[in-house]
């Protein structure tokens, strides 16, 4: 392989949030005729009210596609997938080889060139349709803190045979897929065994023997998509190897239903073969911090869309990230900006020095300039402070209180991003999926998070965001869930 050897990684369920498709679409001119392809291939199999929601200013966030528009959630995640790579694509990046996690693979194989836009969308709407039609029962995913082996031990002890390891993601997560009723079962059995168990955001139980009907359904409605030769490599964590020319591939997607992934020996074997790069071609980051713990040699990795900053931004940021190791045209991303920027605000830092600095700090910077910005404006106009109307006026006094300090301070974040940081910090000290903390998400109640545990991150969130010590007879009860972190991190006036 070439000294820098790339993999794009396509990210399955979860890899969602409301503005994902519009801040691609507002930015970057080459999304908007990708998205048309998709609405209109989608629109005579799901109907005008699902594909709309690809075109809105802001599409429902995940929880609510989950109950009211499976269907379309799954969409928004190819689409998104496949427009994201149609900007790392117009801009030159040629990766050596691609990878889909579950439902990323019709994705990774429409950037392949097997299909096109538009009948990755169609196969995305009948993979949806079928499972519909089959009528699967109560059943869900769930993550579980331990390797595949452990896992399944705790499987075998339940006895389910429609029950099992869905996905192989890394040491210390695994997937489990199947009955309601058995993974209940195995959550108690965890609970007592203190390991870390937690629901997932997905509409079905993929990879498990229960959607067998499903897979069949499925691979008649696609029977007939006919496809082309692969002119870019693609590694299936499902399979176990690339795809090939003569593979049939609607079968194998059909397949996929019922195979378990193994992400983690795919992403292993590759960076074995010398691949250094790993670019996620989709929201949120899930498949680049699950790749940073399986990967033991230095790999960079490089998300693509997040949603703090505006994924824009990000995206940017990883254009340049891109372009420092020559993967993608220089000034593709905005690099000219970090120039601009080095030059006005720290002119005797060496170049180098401020690349690496701006790749990994730049969306804060941004952030706190848009903050710093809101609050001249907030100054100029007299309204409240930026961290008063972020906060809301009911949340000010109580917070202020706790903390023995008034409520006037501005954070150097805004609210939705410290929710997001905050989620991948107990996401890490967890070894839960990012995914599962929304705002609201009880961590002792939901999560299973117990008060010792739930006070050891409070410290580590206090010391993170330089907050002042909270008074002896403040419970960790008082601030059970992140928004309320979130509201006391920027009613203490904390420091990112």
């Amino acid at each position: 392989m070439p000294e820098t050897s790339i993999a794009v990684l396509f990210p399955g369920q979860g890899a969602f949030y409301g503005r994902a498709l519009a801040d691609l679409r507002d930015e970057f001119p080459e999304v908007g005729p990708v998205l048309a392809e998709i609405g209109d291939a989608a629109r005579p199999l799901l109907g005008d009210r699902a594909v709309d929601q690809l075109f809105a200013t802001r599409t429902p966030d995940t929880e609510q596609l989950l109950r009211e528009a499976p269907e379309a959630l799954q969409l928004a995640i190819y689409a998104v997938s496949t427009a994201t790579y149609a900007v790392l694509r117009a801009r030159g990046l040629r990766p050596n080889v691609l990878i889909g996690h579950s439902l990323g693979e019709i994705a990774a194989l429409v950037a392949a060139g097997a299909f096109t836009p538009a009948e990755g969308a169609e196969i995305v709407c009948h993979r949806s349709i079928a499972l519909r039609e089959a009528g699967l029962g109560d059943a869900y995913m769930a993550a579980i803190g331990t390797d595949a082996s452990r896992a399944q031990r705790l499987v075998d002890l339940v006895g389910d045979p429609l029950t099992g390891i869905a996905v192989e993601n890394h040491a210390g997560q695994t997937v489990l897929s199947g009955r309601a009723e058995t993974l209940d079962t195995i959550g108690r059995l965890a609970a007592v065994l203190k390991i870390d168990f937690a629901r997932l955001k997905s509409p079905y139980a993929f990879h498990s023997p229960l959607l067998g009907p499903a897979a069949e359904k499925f691979a008649a409605r696609i029977a007939d998509i006919r496809q082309r030769p692969l002119e870019t490599t693609v590694h299936s964590p499902i399979i176990g190897r690339a795809y090939e020319d003569a593979d049939r591939l609607t079968e194998l997607l059909a397949g996929h239903f019922t195979a378990r992934v193994r992400f983690g020996d795919t992403v292993r074997e590759l960076a074995g073969t010398g691949v250094s790069v790993f670019v996620e071609s989709g929201a949120l980051d899930a498949l680049s911090r699950i790749t940073g713990r399986i990967v033991e040699s230095p790999v960079t990795t490089v998300p693509t869309l997040l949603p703090e900053a505006g994924g824009a931004a990000v995206l940017r940021q990883a254009l340049d990230r891109l372009a420092s190791v020559g993967a993608v045209a220089a000034g593709s991303g905005g690099g000219s900006t970090a120039d601009q920027l080095r030059a006005a605000l720290l002119s005797d830092v060496p170049a180098e020095d401020f690349e690496a600095f701006w790749n990994g700090r730049g969306v804060e910077v941004r952030a706190f300039a848009r903050e710093a910005y809101l609050t001249y404006l907030g100054a100029k106009e007299e309204e409240p402070s930026v961290g008063a109307s972020l906060n809301g006026s009911a949340n000010g006094s109580v917070n202020g209180s706790l903390n023995g300090s008034a409520n006037g301070s501005v954070a150097v974040v805004d609210r939705d991003t410290l929710v997001r940081q905050l989620a991948d910090i107990y996401a890490e000290a967890l070894e839960y999926p990012a995914e599962v903390f929304e705002e609201a998400t009880d961590l002792e109640a939901e999560l299973g998070v117990d008060s010792v545990k739930q006070t050891e991150l409070l410290v580590r969130v206090g010391n993170r965001y330089e907050l002042p010590p909270r008074p002896s007879d403040v419970r960790p009860a008082a601030y059970n869930t992140l928004g309320k972190i979130a509201d006391l991190i920027i009613a203490s006036g904390g420091s990112a």
